[in-house]
């Protein structure tokens, strides 16, 4: 007698319940993976704009260092655009145009001779050692120099994003003889 200690009780009912959970599953883990892949694309976007806008300030300040490194800045034109190589790579697609307009005088201040120095500086041309080396004069008066004190601007624009400029304002004080008033 072969009798089966398991008889078959037939096909239960809750057989299919388990695939409709396990679908529901993997409906709530294609939600969670679409949810951090579009968390990851908003979070490379922010990253990518501050990239951006820091290689901007960056270009602008290189683009003013540039125009003070000129002796003579106080004297260019209008206007002057400068291209600025971010990374030094050679390519259009990290060249910065900066737009540099003339620098402007925002005051010029007469030096008290008690703030001029005492000792010869031998990189001083010959016009400058009239303006720092004088015969002393009465206590608080002001020495043959003056302070200008300059604000130069910059905007850069990032290639290939026409709306995106950044601003960036450097002042520099020069001091010189004082010739008549006014800068």
């Amino acid at each position: 007698m072969n009798k089966n200690p398991f008889p078959s009780r037939g096909r239960p009912s809750q057989a299919g319940a388990t695939l409709l959970i396990a679908m529901i599953f993997l409906v709530l883990l294609t939600l969670i993976v679409i949810s951090a892949i579009k968390a990851t694309n908003v979070n490379t976007k922010v990253v990518g704009n501050m990239q951006i806008q820091e290689e901007s300030k960056a270009a602008a300040q290189q683009a003013i260092e540039t125009i003070i490194s000129n002796g003579n800045f106080a004297t260019l034109p209008a206007t002057s655009t400068v291209q600025v190589d971010i990374n030094d790579s050679g390519q259009s697609a990290s060249t910065y145009a900066v737009t540099v307009p003339a620098p402007t005088c925002i005051s010029f201040t007469p030096v008290p001779q008690s703030a001029q120095p005492t000792t010869p500086v031998f990189s001083w041309s010959a016009a400058n050692q009239a303006c720092f080396l004088q015969s002393s004069t009465a206590q608080g008066a002001n020495s043959n120099c003056s302070d200008a004190n300059w604000d130069i601007s910059a905007t850069a624009t990032a290639p290939g994003v026409a709306t995106t400029s950044t601003t960036t304002h450097q002042g520099i004080a020069i001091r010189q003889m004082t010739v008549g008033t006014g800068c």
